[in-house]
């Protein structure tokens, strides 16, 4: 964890990432290079089967902001990418495969909105989206998140009204997590993961988080 960039709150429902001196650094180089700290954060609770609502509050002074959800083991490789390598080359707002062509019917490991000065961009592959380009939509106090696990299918909400934001697809195949991203600086409050589940099972676990920081350079 990169203490000059993120800190937890009590009880670790509260994340803050503050640009720190890597980020004045990319700056200085922004004429010759785009070489963008990010600070990515992962709950401690994997999704392996069952539909799954969680919420959170982005602030809206944040600058940029990501959250869904990914593979846990695609996350991993994410955290120990050499500082200079390149992010993974799936883009998390369109939810393909840069090189979707030869691997259509294949969901991606990750599945994002992202979100920023007050303003969520929903993606032009959307199910709810059919213009020719992103559109951008008010930021709501929540944002909610339901992930239907037998489906591969992640939708956002505006989680006071409970309008549908945006729907995506997203790799069920192995165990996903929930995930954000900072950019730039911003700050988020978790609430509780809530899943379906009979009277049997183990009552799910609070979801927290854990943090690693990665450069994303493109």
């Amino acid at each position: 964890m990169h203490a000059e960039r993120v800190a937890l709150g009590k009880g670790q429902t509260y994340a803050r990432s503050v640009p720190g001196m890597t980020l004045l650094q990319a700056a200085d180089r922004a004429l010759t290079s785009c070489h963008l700290t990010s600070d990515l954060l992962v709950a401690d609770v994997s999704i392996t089967q069952g539909r799954h609502y969680w919420a959170c509050s982005v602030e809206p002074g944040s600058y940029l902001v990501k959250v869904g959800v990914g593979v846990e083991a695609k996350l991993q490789e994410w955290f120990h990418l050499p500082q200079d390598m390149a992010s993974p080359r799936y883009d998390p707002d369109s939810g393909h495969d840069s090189g979707a062509e030869d691997a259509q019917d294949c969901p991606p490991p990750f599945c994002f909105l992202t979100m920023g000065m007050g303003k969520i961009l929903l993606p032009k592959c959307g199910a709810s989206n059919t213009s020719t380009g992103p559109l951008t939509a008010p930021l709501p106090p929540r944002l909610g998140l339901c992930l239907d696990f037998e489906k591969g299918r992640l939708t956002f909400y505006d989680a006071h009204s409970l309008r549908v934001l945006w729907e995506g697809t997203v790799d069920c195949s192995a165990p996903v997590c929930p995930a954000f991203c900072f950019i730039g600086g911003g700050a988020l409050q978790l609430q509780e993961l809530i899943a379906n589940r009979s009277t049997e099972q183990n009552p799910p676990r609070r979801v927290t988080i854990q943090t690693r920081a990665t450069d994303a350079g493109h």
